[in-house]
């Protein structure tokens, strides 16, 4: 019996310096104020990027999944959307003249803004007034609802412009903490977009 109260208390002993281990962990600093705009102050300096990834796209009446490539400038975007076989759906084109979307079939389109053009082309709209900023990981520049940041600095969800926006995971691509998986919702459409590739961004 003495035996099993000497092992218990050896046992107590154990647990309670494990305890007083997991409590010495260090934990991670606090996110502040300065070091949100330390990565904004990084990222800010993209103004142009490639990239590479898989898309899903869900609204009430109809969905779309597939890859896609998306080349960004200032003044222009193109996006090409493929399904998963790899044939080409779509090509998005905005310039400062407008935006166009050419289907596979080769039928053109054109309108100013490319949430009208997609919607009535492809069924849902394409937020791309504030994508670009969204997929770097940074707010655009209207009125910010709500934000959430990690230690690092980094969003790990935003409210903007009536979307949610949250961020799953990051990587370093090029020197920069950038998305590689970012999920948009508002009240009509669920957007997911999968970075696979960043590449050839603005030093």
């Amino acid at each position: 019996m003495s035996f099993i109260r000497r092992w218990l208390a050896s046992l107590a002993v154990l647990s309670l310096a494990g305890c007083a281990s997991l409590s010495s962990t260090p934990s991670l600093p606090p996110s502040t104020p300065e070091v949100h705009q330390q990565h904004l102050d990084s990222v800010a300096r993209i103004q142009e990027f490639n990239l590479q990834g898989r898309i899903g796209v869900q609204t009430a009446a109809k969905g779309f999944s597939g890859s896609t490539q998306w080349r960004h400038a200032v003044n222009n975007d193109t996006i090409t959307l493929f399904s998963p076989l790899g044939s080409q759906v779509a090509a998005i084109t905005r310039t400062p003249d407008g935006v166009t979307l050419k289907t596979s079939g080769n039928k053109t389109y054109q309108a100013s803004d490319a949430e009208t053009l997609t919607e009535q082309n492809l069924g849902w709209r394409l937020p791309m007034t504030g994508l670009a900023d969204w997929t770097l990981g940074r707010p655009s520049h209207t009125a910010i609802a709500s934000s959430t940041w990690d230690e690092q600095g980094r969003l790990v969800k935003l409210k903007q412009d009536g979307w949610e926006i949250e961020y799953g995971q990051y990587v370093l691509a090029e020197g920069y903490q950038l998305p590689s998986r970012i999920t948009l919702r508002n009240t009509q459409l669920t957007l997911k977009l999968i970075v696979q590739q960043w590449h050839s961004l603005n030093q």
